[in-house]
């Protein structure tokens, strides 16, 4: 897919709360949701000695990135087109370890206000959601032709949330006997007509979690979440920190349990008097609770208002 990075557009959220949980004076950073690359420039511009490297799975959002950087920050960074689980080739490639990483979860403005691109339910396009449209990976409507019963309730019940999923799912699998469903109006128009009027809320589109659900199994969005949280404790330095930004509880959750399980690992019985299993931790949670948009970000950005940001400090010390 050609689309053009002139006029590539999305506003980060939480970045005064990103650049207020860095380690001292961070000479490698790692973005790994380049995005518009908006994270990105605020850590340069505040690290004006750092070097940065980073990815993004959409060829479109790497190449503004590029360029983006390059003019204004020329010889500080290398940007490549990966996913996460490619992420371990290039930071072999770049021979680098890392004091600060980002990983914002969430989908850029640019994604959903573009119709060829088949996220939005508001916008009539291709039933496509694939964050890399270039690729040989089925997209949404081939996904959805394709898939059992079984297997498309589970994935809107568990990747959507769908309290409806049954419904909507016998609703799909009736139509696309006829008629194939190949965009995203016909798709959302279908969900809209199956829930129920008393279920529908103000505000919240009822093909809203079935969207959701599609594209985190058109993407395989929450396995690459488990790889990237699996490999990074091996690419930053000790005193490291990570930030991890979400927008719903299928990220935050895994996220929360992981940085639990970084700093107390232990699996020992709570009756034994000391550890036997020899797990140690490997750092600290640095906020307990999520740090949440102000409400003057959501006013200017109501996208920020669902954003989490999860940070995490790897020790300085070996026990």
């Amino acid at each position: 897919m050609e689309t053009s990075t002139d006029n590539f557009q999305h506003v980060p959220v939480l970045v005064e709360e990103m650049l207020a949980n860095l380690p001292e004076q961070p000479a490698t950073l790692l973005d790994c949701t380049l995005g518009g690359a908006g994270h990105s420039s605020a850590l340069l511009s505040h690290c004006p000695e750092a070097q940065l490297r980073g990815i993004d799975r959409d060829p479109v959002a790497v190449e503004a990135s590029r360029q983006r950087l390059e003019t204004r920050f020329p010889g500080r960074t290398d940007v490549r087109q990966a996913r996460f689980s490619e992420l371990p080739a290039y930071v072999k490639l770049w021979r680098l370890r890392y004091d600060f990483v980002i990983a914002d979860l969430g989908m850029s403005s640019e994604q959903l206000q573009r119709a060829e691109r088949g996220f939005s339910f508001l916008l009539d396009g291709p039933l496509d959601m694939r964050m890399d449209p270039d690729s040989s990976d089925p997209n949404a409507a081939q996904l959805l032709q394709k898939i059992n019963e079984h297997e498309l309730r589970r994935c809107l019940r568990e990747y959507g949330e769908e309290r409806n999923a049954a419904k909507i799912t016998r609703t799909i699998i009736e139509r696309r006997r006829t008629n194939p469903i190949r965009t995203t109006a016909e798709l959302a128009d279908l969900v809209a007509s199956t829930i129920p009027r008393r279920f529908h809320k103000p505000g919240f589109h009822p093909a809203t979690l079935t969207f959701q659900a599609l594209r985190i199994a058109v993407n395989g969005e929450l396995e690459e979440l488990e790889t990237l949280l699996n490999i990074l404790p091996d690419f930053l330095n000790p005193g490291g920190r990570l930030a991890i930004i979400s927008f719903h509880s299928l990220e935050d959750r895994p996220v929360k349990k992981q940085f639990r399980e970084w700093e107390q690992p232990c699996t020992c019985p709570p009756h034994l008097p000391y550890c036997i299993c020899g797990k140690q931790s490997i750092g600290r949670a640095v906020n307990r609770s999520p740090i949440m948009a102000t409400e003057t970000e959501v006013s200017d950005n109501p996208r920020s208002r669902s954003a989490k940001l999860r940070v995490f400090e790897f020790k300085e010390w070996s026990d």
